[in-house]
């Protein structure tokens, strides 16, 4: 259980951080991010882990920030995890409750995909990828943050 008060901890760390800001994103999950000039675009910028950064829990971050001249809204941080570290959706009921939206990838998309339970929370919505069997093991998790 260590393991799944952690990831949510993470979680609960980044929301109280808002507005998302890549200095304070990379510092809560030990990755420091910069900008990732291949995803970068004029109305978004797109950062990732930096060049050298050492291995950690995560597989792949993803940190998106409107430009205020092009866009609006407070960004979205995408993290995929190495392992489930445990956490399944008891433990994800547990400490969310039940009121989600649940999505579910078509069979049209490539097997592997995670299902999402969506969550509104104060601060915005938060999306929760499981393995899509019956094991629901968290890989993922996905915050939008409402506009400041």
């Amino acid at each position: 259980m260590v393991a799944t008060s952690s990831i949510f901890d993470v979680i609960e760390q980044l929301s109280a951080s808002l507005p998302l800001d890549p200095g304070k994103v990379g510092e809560i999950l030990h990755a420091p991010l910069a900008v990732d000039p291949e995803a970068d675009e004029a109305v978004l910028t797109v950062y990732s882990p930096a060049p050298g950064t050492k291995p950690n829990r995560y597989e792949d971050v993803e940190l998106r920030i409107p430009d205020p001249l092009f866009g609006s809204g407070g960004g979205l941080l995408k993290v995929a995890l190495k392992g489930d570290e445990g956490v399944d959706s008891k433990a994800i009921f547990k400490r969310y409750g039940l009121q989600f939206q649940k999505d579910v990838p078509s069979p049209r998309h490539p097997p592997g995909l995670p299902a999402y339970y969506n969550y509104q929370q104060p601060w915005g919505s938060l999306s929760l990828g499981v393995t899509h069997d019956k094991a629901a093991k968290l890989v993922s998790f996905v915050m939008k943050p409402k506009a400041p």
